[in-house]
């Protein structure tokens, strides 16, 4: 029953969703168990280490950090930070120097405790005016550009959905 990991998730795909997460809970009002679902069941046979556990925790950690905040809308952040992200990576360009960026990794790189890090330090910067913000409007959900990531977006999951993946 122990299966040996091999490929393991890249730390920004992690990043990424749990911002989904959390914010389809906070401003979608998706259960935080749906969303789990779809991303893992999704990304099954391509990472080992992206699991319901994995992301509950980071999903845990961000809520909390965000419940600290004295902010008019502290989900904001989590908006401004997968746009972030996204113009970063710029997941679906691959070209001469750009390796394919939902490559699975040799090594584990989620870790809950870093990525909340990096959203603590991205949201005190986005607060002093020092990180881009996303445009008005912008929504991940709109985004064309995302590669695999779209597939797993726009994918509509159900509770037959849920139920089927547990038979």
């Amino acid at each position: 029953m122990n299966k040996e990991w091999k490929n393991f998730c890249p730390l920004w795909l992690y990043k990424i969703v749990i911002s989904i997460t959390v914010y389809d809970y906070v401003v979608r009002d998706i259960g935080i168990f749906v969303t789990q679902k779809k991303y893992t069941n999704f990304f099954a046979e391509m990472y080992d280490d992206l699991n319901q556990e994995s992301i509950e925790l980071g999903v845990n950690l961000f809520l909390q950090f965000l419940g600290e905040l004295k902010s008019k809308d502290p989900f904001m952040f989590l908006n401004h930070y997968m746009y972030h992200i996204i113009t970063d990576i710029n997941p679906n360009e691959k070209g001469i120097f750009k390796k394919d960026a939902y490559k699975a990794k040799s090594r584990v790189e989620i870790d809950p405790e870093k990525a909340l890090k990096d959203f603590k330090v991205f949201t005190f910067s986005c607060r002093s005016g020092l990180t881009n913000k996303a445009p008005v409007g912008w929504d991940i959900t709109n985004e064309s550009e995302l590669g695999l990531l779209n597939d797993v977006i726009n994918k509509n999951f159900s509770i037959d959905d849920m139920i089927d993946s547990v038979s």
